[in-house]
């Protein structure tokens, strides 16, 4: 099912395509920000459901875009979002032949109950296009690896949003702190941020706290709930839930270890213990992809993914860094827990290696004395 999702604020529409992508795994979204490419995006593939803000950038609207869809398609359902909800509005909206009309602000749980009913019956296992033929795993990872832009990386919820139910709303700061051990929501969290800053202003966000100051309290909150929506969670096999906690928690411990480092070395924690907790960010995009298969006849057991991870994980892990616009000093540090190169002299660097060291199992016990050594620990 195709899905189209127009909008012209950055953060508004990484929360629609959030709260979209939700409702079913493997939906195809397509986004657009203004009228101009929506309608390209229209002519080149069928569409199966329209989204559209009503205010866009350029000289087209949303319901100018909504008319002429509506001139060449009679049936297909364009719902439209936006912060007008006097009767003027919902009034041409209704002349202009729209399906449904969502007013901001909204909450997560809105917007899925308005879109559910336009979606087409999912095919079940006994359904015409459902297979039972075992799924060609690395041929799908491999198709689907150019399109990480919109992940969901849902683990159960670990955290509980009770302050999107309080009067008055919690700091930035507040925020951070309830989050700052949450791999998923910090991931998510800086992605947007750094989505929205990027084409906006051209710089980077670098941590938790910065993220959620940059987009809002309100929206940060708005984010999280959005995630917290994943229906698919409470189905995951338990082969993919035991992975993504063993890995949450040992991105947890790289963090953890790289800010108690830092603090010693008299440097701001925050970014090493961010880069820690991204320390898995490809291994997470990979289950979260396999987790989106809209029809697999099966999950694949412990020893195909431990074969999808060797091939996949460290691709998928670059991917989602360059398509989040993550800062490069983050991008490095990541990279620098999993490998680094023998003429390194960056103290930086030389810390992340050593948190990821720290934490292993069986660490390269020489390997560790030769790097505290070189940041003047030993």
């Amino acid at each position: 099912m195709n899905i189209l999702i127009v909008e012209d604020d950055p953060l508004m529409r990484e929360l629609l395509l959030t709260i979209v992508g939700s409702i079913r795994n493997g939906l195809s979204l397509h986004e657009a920000e203004h009228a101009d490419s929506a309608w390209s995006i229209w002519c080149s593939q069928p569409i199966d459901l329209v989204l559209c803000d009503w205010n866009l950038q350029g000289i087209d609207s949303g319901l100018d875009l909504a008319r002429r869809i509506r001139q060449q398609n009679k049936s297909v359902p364009i719902v439209m979002v936006t912060g007008r909800g006097d009767r003027q509005s919902v009034i041409a909206s209704h002349r202009a032949g729209l399906n449904g009309y969502i007013v901001k602000p909204f909450t997560p749980e809105d917007v899925m109950k308005r879109l559910t009913p336009f979606f087409k019956p999912a095919a079940g296992k006994d359904a015409p296009g459902a297979s039972n033929e075992p799924t060609d795993w690395v041929a799908w990872l491999e198709s689907q690896s150019k399109h990480l832009d919109h992940l969901t990386l849902l683990p159960d919820a670990q955290k509980v949003l009770a302050q999107q139910w309080q009067q008055e709303l919690p700091t930035a700061k507040s925020l951070a702190k309830l989050w700052q051990d949450d791999v998923i929501i910090t991931s998510r969290l800086l992605s947007v941020a750094n989505s929205s800053e990027m084409r906006r202003y051209g710089r980077s966000v670098p941590t938790l706290l910065d993220a959620i100051a940059t987009m809002g309290v309100s929206m940060a909150i708005a984010q999280v709930s959005a995630l917290l929506l994943n229906q698919g969670s409470t189905n995951r096999p338990a082969s993919i839930k035991d992975r993504m906690q063993r890995y949450s928690e040992e991105s947890q411990r790289v963090a953890e270890t790289a800010a108690q480092l830092a603090a010693r070395l008299k440097l701001d924690p925050a970014p090493y213990y961010t880069a820690g907790l991204l320390y898995r960010l490809g291994e997470f995009a990979l289950l979260d992809v396999i987790e989106q298969h809209p029809n697999p006849a099966s999950p694949p057991d412990e020893a195909m993914l431990d074969r999808l991870m060797d091939l996949f994980s460290a691709r998928y892990g670059n991917a989602v860094k360059i398509s989040w616009q993550l800062p490069l000093p983050m991008r490095e540090y990541i990279g620098a827990i999993h490998h680094l190169p023998s003429d390194t002299v960056r103290r930086d660097l030389l810390l992340m290696h050593l948190a990821g060291l720290q934490t292993q199992p069986q660490p390269d016990t020489a390997k560790m004395v030769r790097l505290q050594r070189a940041l003047g620990f030993q």
